[in-house]
């Protein structure tokens, strides 16, 4: 592949940002698979701060980039500047970030939205048939750029209805179909091109179970790809 992979981060932290270990996995995954990768993230405010030692909202401000720019090595840019036209596919890590940040869904529940950087940045990939991975709660942004592209039926995965109802609920909402899926696995919906993996989404997963979920998941893109 000549072109990049856009991997979209959230922020940096699985309360208020992307979760650490889906993104590192989803890097290394790439780096096996020979695919190379370029970062973004919006440049915008975290919709808040989380003490993750003492699991409690913070008073501090935020930014999505600086905080993405820390698992990204300093390597990234604005989401803005994301070109479709430049990238294979593009792939959202998950965390609460990825709900509170790239979507309403906090807020919102089954009336969210994407934010607009967020779908502008998505909806090429989707209208160019290119496509669109996502992890753990990110699947939430494949939902909403589905529902908002009058998409219906488009296979997703939060993992296990009983872990990720709420979303699943959403999703169901928004006229996609929710795939119970293993950690170790992803859900390949062939006609649309999206791929997703649950990651994290089972609470009790070990970080090597989280590893082959973003194998699972890069392993699909690479055979969309071929």
């Amino acid at each position: 592949m000549n072109q990049t992979v856009a991997i979209v981060l959230s922020g940096c932290g699985v309360y208020d940002g992307s979760e650490i270990t889906e993104a590192v996995g989803v890097i290394i995954a790439l780096s096996q698979a020979g695919l190379p990768y370029t970062f973004y993230a919006p440049d915008r405010a975290q919709m808040h701060v989380i003490d993750h030692a003492r699991g409690q909202e913070s008073s501090e401000t935020r930014s999505i980039l600086s905080e993405a720019a820390r698992i990204a090595r300093g390597n990234i840019r604005p989401l803005t500047e994301l070109d479709a036209a430049q990238h294979s596919a593009i792939v959202f890590p998950g965390g609460f970030g990825a709900a509170k940040n790239l979507t309403t869904f906090i807020k919102d529940g089954k009336d969210a939205v994407l934010y607009d950087d967020v779908a502008a940045a998505v909806r090429p990939f989707v209208q160019q048939h290119k496509p669109v991975v996502a992890l753990c709660a990110a699947p939430l942004v494949q939902g909403l750029i589905a529902r908002e592209e009058g998409l219906a039926g488009v296979k997703i995965t939060f993992g296990s209805y009983a872990e990720g109802h709420a979303m699943a609920d959403a999703l169901t909402s928004w006229s996609q179909t929710h795939v119970e899926t293993p950690v170790d696995q992803a859900c390949v919906d062939l006609a649309h091109r999206f791929v997703s993996a649950p990651a994290y989404m089972y609470g009790e997963a070990t970080p090597a179970e989280v590893f082959a979920s973003c194998q699972a998941a890069v392993t699909a893109l690479k055979s969309l790809l071929s």
